[in-house]
């Protein structure tokens, strides 16, 4: 990719203004848990956009309301599978002070625009075959529920270089 650059930094969540996530929105349970997360975010003052991959023809009438809450379906992709439409791109080349994948290693978009983001800092589930792909990795295997990958890269991503006050 040609003119693809990147400011890598490590932060934790309280130094980040601006955070992007990309999840897989085929389970509407973890949908909703992604949409609970999302509102903690914003909660906490964090600028949030998100992108859900879903695994159909097309995404359904009436679901992307929102320009920071929007989906993407295989209509997306093109013939090999990466993702390609002008918001898709957009997302991609927003450079967020953080990016969450919460994506499992098998899905191949999801893989795709995490590794095309300018995100500062991109954090995914710890896979080796992965591990140029992002800078902090969080150990959960394609096993472990959403809700727990939610909670374990929340808390480690709030701990991280904390600063400590003497």
């Amino acid at each position: 990719m040609s003119g693809y650059t990147r400011n890598r930094a490590i932060m934790n969540i309280d130094s980040a203004n601006t955070i992007g996530i990309l999840y897989y929105a085929n389970n509407p349970v973890e949908v909703e848990l992604m949409k609970k997360y999302i509102h903690t975010l914003r909660d906490m003052k964090k600028e949030v956009r998100s992108l859900g991959f879903l695994d159909v023809r097309e995404v359904p009438l009436g679901l992307n309301g929102s320009v920071k809450h929007q989906y993407f379906s295989l209509k997306e992709l093109n013939w090999y599978g990466k993702p390609s439409s002008q918001f898709i791109h957009n997302f991609v080349n927003e450079e967020f002070d953080i990016l969450f994948d919460f994506g499992i290693p098998s899905q191949l978009p999801i893989m795709f625009l995490t590794s095309m983001s300018r995100a500062k800092c991109k954090v995914g589930r710890y896979l080796e075959k992965y591990a140029e792909l992002y800078d902090v990795m969080i150990e959960a295997d394609e096993n472990k529920k959403l809700d727990y990958v939610i909670t374990i890269t929340h808390d480690y991503m709030m701990l991280l270089n904390k600063k400590t006050i003497s």
